[in-house]
């Protein structure tokens, strides 16, 4: 997830920020905050290389599917 979040930070001009956290005192409960200049650079993070090719090892490690809550900012 770290070298996601240093690819996500380096190659998507569209990204603002991408920050990996984990809850404290747990090995297992990760979250991911990520503020993108617009909905177009959210959809095109969606297809690019590194995150293809993490989702499949992440889904497959996973205890229970992603769960995703998108905000906008007003």
């Amino acid at each position: 997830m770290s070298d996601l979040a240093r690819h996500v930070r380096a190659e998507e001009a569209g990204c603002d920020s991408y920050t990996v956290t984990r809850a404290m005192g747990s090995q297992a409960h990760f979250a991911v905050h990520a503020r993108f200049l617009d909905w177009s650079a959210f959809e095109e993070h969606a297809e690019t290389p590194h995150l293809n090719r993490l989702m499949p090892r992440l889904n497959a490690l996973l205890a229970s599917p992603i769960s995703m809550e998108i905000f906008l900012e007003v």
